[in-house]
Parts: C-alpha cells; structure tokens; sequence
C-alpha cells in the first residue's frame, strides 16, 4: 500500500467515525437512549434503543402503570432488559406470553448480587421460517434470607429444570413448582448453595476431586 493509498484510508475512515458520531447525537435507530449505566453529563449515554422496543415498553407501561421496569437494551446480546417485580411476576409473565407473542423460555438463570439474589428469564417468539423480532430478559429480584419466587412451569414448560436448576444451586424456592427437587446435586446434600458467592466447600479434599467414570 502506497503512502497515498494510506492518507486515502485513514481519511475515509475518520469520516465514517464523524458520520457514525453525528447519526448518534441526533438520535438515529429510533427511540430514546437506554436507561442504565454511562448516562451521566457528558458521557456515553449508551446504546441506541431500537424502535421495537421502544413501542414494546410504551404498551407494555400503559398495560402496568406504575411499575418501574428500569429498561436497558444491550447492543451485544439484542436483549432488552426490564425489571420486574415479584408479585406482578405472573400477570407480567403472562401478559408477555399472550398479548407481547413471547412464547418461549430460552434460559432461566440465577444471579448473586451479594445484598439480594436475582432471576433473569430470557424470552422470545419461535414460529417456523421467521427471525424473532422481540429479545426480552426479565430480572426478578429475591431476598437472599427469604429465597422465594413464583414458579412459572405453567406458562412457559422450558422453566421446568431451569427452576430445579436455580433451586439446587441458589437456594431459590419456587412457589407452585409441580416437582421441585435437587437435580444436580445428591438428594442428601448439606453443604449450602455452590453458586452463591458465600458458599464455602466444607468437604474434604479428597471428596472434591472429580472422578473419571
């Protein structure tokens, strides 16, 4: 590459950075700026909103006034993150389900926080030939001392083992669960919860090893 051809691709790309800078500021995508971290004066106000979500949360606020769902897109991952509180969680739950088209569960994870634990439900639509239009993740948060959430096997199936997965392992129980059970660890486990950020393995060492079968 010539010195030419190089002033010539260093321009080019300082004036798609302007344009990208420019488009930014006058709020290209549609919608208004995510809420979340980086909005402070001056600073990096986040990813653009896409317009779906944006026209997502404007019905899904009038559906339930008054609730604070702190949305926050995540340009990496598509997702739309809201917070929800638990006893809304059922009639939000199914809300999504029927009237937003969020017919599956793709994950159901636990999350410690340290002061509280946390429930995130990642859900979309699946129909056959067509490309989901809706990313939305769900946080439920739980008291850490009183682990207790709504189970939602009902509405969705896949929340099934998911939820038997967050109770092994966090200690969350959920409430309606039709066979709420350990599923991975033995049946006759005292040792606390492994995925809480306290848990402390009180085994002897030559217990934790893992054992080829």
């Amino acid at each position: 590459m010539t010195d030419e051809e190089r002033k010539d691709q260093a321009a080019a790309a300082a004036k798609a950075a302007a344009a990208a800078k420019a488009r930014a500021a006058a709020g290209e995508g549609g919608g208004a700026a995510a809420g979340g971290e980086g909005g402070g004066d001056g600073g990096d106000a986040g990813p653009v909103m896409p317009e779906r979500y944006q026209q997502f949360l404007d019905a899904l606020g009038k559906e339930f006034e008054g609730v604070d769902f702190a949305p926050a897109y995540n340009a990496a991952d598509g997702f739309l993150y809201i917070n929800v509180p638990r006893d809304r969680l059922r009639e939000i739950a199914l809300y999504l389900r029927d009237r937003a088209g969020l017919n599956y569960l793709r994950a159901l994870s636990g999350v410690d926080w340290m002061d509280r634990l946390q429930v995130v439900y990642h859900l979309t639509r699946v129909e056959p030939d067509t490309r989901p239009e809706l990313l939305v993740a769900m946080q439920v948060d739980v008291d850490r001392d009183q682990a207790v959430c709504p189970s939602l096997v009902d509405v969705w199936p896949t929340a099934d083992f998911n939820e038997r997965e967050v109770f092994d392992l966090f200690g969350i129980r959920f409430e309606g669960h039709p066979n709420l059970r350990r599923i991975l660890l033995p049946d006759n486990w005292q040792g606390g919860y492994p995925l809480r950020k306290d848990f402390v393995d009180k085994r002897p060492k030559r217990q934790r090893k893992i054992r080829p079968r």
